[in-house]
C-alpha cells in the first residue's frame, strides 16, 4: 500500500476546512428524528447545544456546527446523539425523562429507540469514558421498568472529537505472507512484568519490539484492541466485547489525555515496522459488547449505541425481542445489513491507514453468513467474506492472495467457527484469498504425543503438507498448537484438565501430563513444536509460549488481569532453565525454517517423500500402514535443491532402531536435534549418522545430509 493516508469514509464527525465547521453524520435506516447533543464536558453535565439533524440520501442523518462555535481544535468536541423512530416517536411536547411518544421499549420489527438515552457514534475514534466508570450496574444505560425513563445525558458515553496529528507510517519491504512467524499475545501481557513505566501499555510494546523480533516472531497479533468496558459484566480482560470499531482502548495508553491515543498507536505501529515486524488486529465483528438483554429479560436491554441508533439494522433480533447469540456474547451484528457492512469495511480502512497489515476475525464464519435474518446461510460467493477483497480493492486496498509473493497488501484470517448455531463449523469454506486458523493441525499436534493412538500416518501426513483434505492444496493453513483460546502449551503438556477456578473453559480439551515423567514433557513440548515448524502453511505461536509461560490450569484467562496472564519473561532468561531451553530451540527452529526456503515453497508437497522405519518409500497404495493408529513410525524427506532433510518420529514406548534414506552419491545424514537431548537446543547439522539410528520413546529426529 502507498504511504499516503487512503480516502477515508463520510460518516462520523470531520472537519471541513472549505466551511471551517464540523460535519456530523450517522446512519439511521429507522430512524424519525435525530438529536445531536454537543457537551463542553465529558460527564456531569447536560448538552450545552441540541440540533436537529436532518434525514440526507442513503439514510444518512447530518448536520454542521462552526469551528469556532466549538472552540476547536483547541478543546476536543463531546457528542452523541438522541434517536426516535416507530416505537418512540417524536412529539413537539416531548420532555426528557418521560414517555411522551413511546409506544413500546421494542417493537416486533426490532425497534429499540429511547431518547432518554445518549448514543456514543458507532465512528467514534474515541470515547469519553465508560459506561462501568460512571455506574457499575448499568441501570442508567438500560431500559428495564425503573431505569428507562433516566436522562442520562451527565454520565452517558460521549464521542471524542479531536485535531489529529500527521504521523508518517513506516513502512515494511513486502514480504510473503508464508515467510512470516506469527506471535499472538495481550498487548498489556507483553510487557506488564517488565520493569520499565510504559509497561502495559502502547508505548511499553513499542519499547519491547525488538526483543520481540529476537524471538524470530515476524508478525505480532495483537488480542482486540478496540475500546471496550473490562468492567462491564465482571472482568473483561481479554477485550472480546468491542465497543467501538474506530477507537483504540485506552487503557493501554501511556499518556491517557484525550486527542493523543491514536498519535500513541501509531508510533507504537511504527516502531514494530522499524524492526521488520508487521502488525495484526483482532477484530470482533461478529458481536458486540452493548451487552444485549438484561437476564434474558427483553424488556431490559443494555443500551449503549448501536441498539439505539438502529437495533434492527445493527443487530440480528427476534420479533419477540430476543437477540441471537450465535456467537455466545448475547447478541449477533447483522453483518449484511447496509451499515453495518459498510462499517466494517470503513473500520478496516482505517487501521490500514494506521498502518496495520493483517487482521485475525473473531469467530469469522459470522461473516460468511448471507442473509439479514436470523436464519444462519453460510455463502462462499455472495457474503461479506466472500466481497471483502473486491470492495477492499474498490478503496484502492489489495488483498494478498498469493500468500507465497513478496508484494504489498493487507492479510486476511480468518476464525473459521462460531460458538453455536446450525453448520457454525466452516473451517476450509472461506474464499481462496483467506487463510484460515486450522483447529485440526492444532489436535494432531497435541494428540501425537497426548494421545498418540488416535493418530494415523496418514492424519500426520495431512497436516504436514498444509491439511489438504479440508484445504484443497492452497496454501492458507494458520497452524498452532495453543491460542489465547484453551491451555497454554506449557499447561497442555501438564494438566490433564483444566484449573476448578476456572470461568468457563472447555471441558474436553487435549491435554495431558505424562505420568509426572519431566522427560516425556519436555520432549513431548519440543515435538509439538517441531511438528509446527515443519509444516506446510503459516505457523502462529504464542509469544507466552515460547518462554513456557503458565497459567496453572486455567484455560479460559479472559477475566484475568494479573499474574495468571502476565508474560513472566525472567525464567525464559536464566541460562540452561527448562524455559531457556525452549525458548532456544523455538528460535532455533524458526531459524531452521527460514534458512531452508522449500518450507515455504508451493513446491513443498512435491518435494516430500514417506518412509518407512527400514528406510524404504512408504507407498501410496499400502492402506494398513497409513490407516494404523498403532503404527509408531511416521518419517519423510523433504527434497530439495537447497537441502535434503530427513523427519523420522516415533508414537513408541521404547527405543526403536531405524534405518535412514539411501543417502544421494557422495552425500551422508547428519543429526540436526533430537527432541529427546535436551543439552541441545540449536538446529545445526552436527554429527556424521551412518545408516543407522536409535529413536529414544516417543522422540522425534531431524537430519540433514550433505
Amino acid at each position: 500500500m502507498e504511504n499516503t493516508i487512503l480516502k477515508e469514509f463520510q460518516l462520523g464527525a470531520k472537519e471541513n476546512p472549505e466551511t471551517k465547521s464540523i460535519d456530523f453524520k450517522l446512519y439511521s435506516k429507522n430512524a424519525t428524528k435525530v438529536l445531536l447533543c454537543i457537551f463542553d464536558t465529558p460527564q456531569g453535565a447536560d448538552p450545552v447545544m441540541t440540533l436537529t439533524m436532518e434525514k440526507k440520501e442513503d439514510n444518512v442523518w447530518q448536520t454542521s456546527v462552526k469551528n469556532y462555535v466549538l472552540n476547536y481544535p483547541k478543546s476536543p468536541v463531546f457528542y452523541g446523539y438522541r434517536v426516535f423512530g416507530k416505537n418512540w416517536e417524536y412529539l413537539e411536547n416531548f420532555e426528557l425523562g418521560s414517555e411522551i411518544g413511546m409506544k413500546s421499549k421494542f417493537d416486533e420489527d426490532g425497534n429499540r429507540f429511547n431518547p432518554n438515552k445518549i448514543a456514543f457514534d458507532p465512528y467514534s475514534k474515541e470515547l469519553s469514558h465508560l459506561a462501568s466508570d460512571v455506574n457499575p450496574g448499568l441501570n442508567m444505560f438500560r431500559s428495564g421498568s425503573k431505569f428507562h425513563l433516566i436522562d442520562n445525558a451527565k454520565w452517558a458515553i460521549k464521542s471524542v472529537f479531536s485535531k489529529d496529528e500527521i504521523i508518517d507510517n513506516v513502512k515494511i519491504t513486502p514480504r510473503a505472507f508464508n515467510r512470516e512467524v506469527i506471535g499472538e499475545v495481550h498487548i498489556k501481557d507483553l510487557t506488564q512484568n517488565i520493569f520499565m513505566p510504559e509497561k502495559g501499555t502502547y508505548k511499553g510494546a513499542a519499547k519491547f519490539a525488538k526483543s520481540v523480533k529476537n524471538l524470530g516472531i515476524t508478525m505480532i497479533e495483537f488480542l482486540p484492541l478496540n475500546e471496550f468496558d473490562s468492567k462491564q459484566n465482571g472482568v473483561n480482560y481479554w477485550g472480546y466485547m468491542p465497543l467501538a470499531y474506530f477507537a483504540p482502548a485506552r487503557k493501554y495508553a501511556f499518556n491517557k489525555e484525550q486527542g493523543s491515543l491514536i498519535k500513541e498507536f501509531r508510533e507504537m505501529i511504527n516502531e514494530f515496522h522499524k524492526n521488520d515486524i508487521k502488525v495484526c488486529l483482532d477484530m470482533v465483528f461478529n458481536h458486540t459488547g452493548e451487552g444485549g438483554l438484561v437476564n434474558h429479560n427483553p424488556n431490559d436491554a443494555v443500551l449503549l449505541s448501536y441498539a439505539l441508533i438502529d437495533n434492527s439494522t445493527y443487530y440480528k433480533v427476534y420479533k419477540n425481542g430476543y437477540y441471537r447469540s450465535n456467537s455466545g456474547c448475547g447478541n449477533d451484528f447483522n453483518v449484511n445489513q447496509k451499515g453495518v457492512l459498510e462499517l466494517i469495511e470503513n473500520s478496516l480502512i482505517y487501521w490500514i491507514n494506521q498502518g496495520v497489515d493483517a487482521f485475525r476475525f473473531d469467530l469469522a464464519a459470522a461473516l460468511l453468513e448471507n442473509s439479514c435474518d436470523c436464519e444462519a446461510i453460510y455463502d462462499s460467493i455472495n457474503s461479506l467474506a466472500a466481497q471483502l477483497k473486491d470492495r477492499l480493492k474498490q478503496k484502492n486496498i489489495k488483498v494478498i492472495s498469493d500468500f507465497s509473493k513478496d508484494e504489498d497488501g493487507v492479510i486476511l484470517i480468518a476464525e473459521p467457527w462460531t460458538c453455536g448455531g446450525k453448520d457454525c463449523y466452516q473451517l476450509g469454506n472461506f474464499p481462496s484469498f483467506w487463510a484460515e486458523w486450522n483447529d485440526v493441525a492444532r489436535d494432531t499436534y497435541r494428540k501425537i504425543t497426548l494421545k498418540p493412538n488416535e493418530i494415523t500416518p496418514l492424519v500426520l501426513k495431512d497436516v504436514i503438507e498444509g491439511t489438504q483434505s479440508k484445504f484443497k492444496g492452497v496454501n492458507k493453513s494458520i497452524n498452532y498448537i495453543a491460542s489465547h483460546d484453551g491451555f497454554s502449551l506449557f499447561d497442555l503438556n501438564t494438566f490433564k484438565e483444566k484449573s476448578s477456578s476456572t470461568q468457563g473453559g472447555s471441558d474436553w480439551e487435549i491435554s495431558g501430563d505424562y505420568n509426572g515423567d519431566l522427560s516425556l514433557k519436555e520432549n513431548g513440548i519440543r515435538k509439538q513444536l517441531t511438528l509446527l515448524f515443519f509444516s506446510y502453511g503459516i505457523p502462529m505461536i504464542q509469544i507466552g509460549d515460547i518462554i513456557m509461560h503458565t497459567k496453572n490450569g486455567n484455560n479460559n484467562s479472559f477475566n484475568k488481569d494479573d499474574g495468571t496472564n502476565y508474560l513472566n519473561w525472567e525464567k525464559a532468561l536464566k541460562k540452561d532453565s527448562f524455559e531457556n531451553r525452549i525458548m532456544e530451540f523455538t528460535r532455533s527452529l524458526i531459524k531452521f525454517r527460514n534458512e531452508n526456503s522449500i518450507f515455504r515453497s508451493d513446491e513443498f508437497v512435491k518435494s516430500l517423500t514417506y518412509h518407512y522405519d527400514n528406510g524404504q518409500v512408504a507407498e501410496a497404495k499400502n492402506l494398513g500402514y497409513w490407516n494404523n493408529p498403532l503404527d509408531v513410525f511416521f518419517g519423510f524427506t523433504i527434497n530439495s535443491s537447497q537441502n535434503r532433510i530427513y523427519l523420522a518420529s516415533s508414537k513408541a514406548d521404547e527405543k526403536i532402531n531405524i534405518v535412514l534414506p539411501k543417502n544421494l552419491e557422495n552425500k551422508s545424514w547428519h543429526v540436526c536435534f533430537d527432541t529427546s537431548v535436551f543439552n541441545v537446543v540449536d538446529c545445526e547439522a552436527k554429527d556424521y549418522i551412518e545408516s543407522r539410528y536409535i529413536l529414544n520413546p516417543q522422540a522425534l529426529a531431524v537430519f540433514m545430509e550433505k
